[in-house]
């Protein structure tokens, strides 16, 4: 399968499938639940990357995308507490961080596996 697919699907299942609604509901106010979202998003992507990448460039490639991904959560969960009212903007702040998850994902995958 495609390495870059591969990882989104990878993406989407950790961050969807094994997020759970007390992770998404608090991690917008809650540290502790962020970094449990992160955590369990790392290790899930460090699962798809292994057949990709090795064991070694897996768990630098999950880590520094688990890092990345706390970032972005960190500001478009609060965004998307703030305008939990306005349903276009809401979902116009997810579907930028997605955009910013997917290429860190993607610009990432450069350093790791050239293409």
């Amino acid at each position: 399968m495609n390495p870059v697919v591969t990882l989104l699907f990878g993406h989407w299942v950790a961050d969807f499938l094994f997020q759970t609604e007390t992770m998404a509901l608090r991690k917008s106010s809650s540290i502790k639940w962020l970094v449990l979202h992160v955590i369990t998003y790392t290790v899930v992507l460090a699962a798809f990357c292994f057949g990709l990448l090795g064991w070694q460039d897996a768990l630098y490639y999950a880590g520094i995308n688990g890092l990345l991904h706390g970032f972005t959560d960190f500001f478009t969960s609060r965004l998307t507490t703030a305008y939990k009212d306005n349903r276009r903007i809401f979902f116009l702040i997810i579907g930028l961080d997605q955009f910013i998850h997917t290429a860190t994902l993607v610009i990432s995958l450069g350093y790791f596996m050239p293409v």
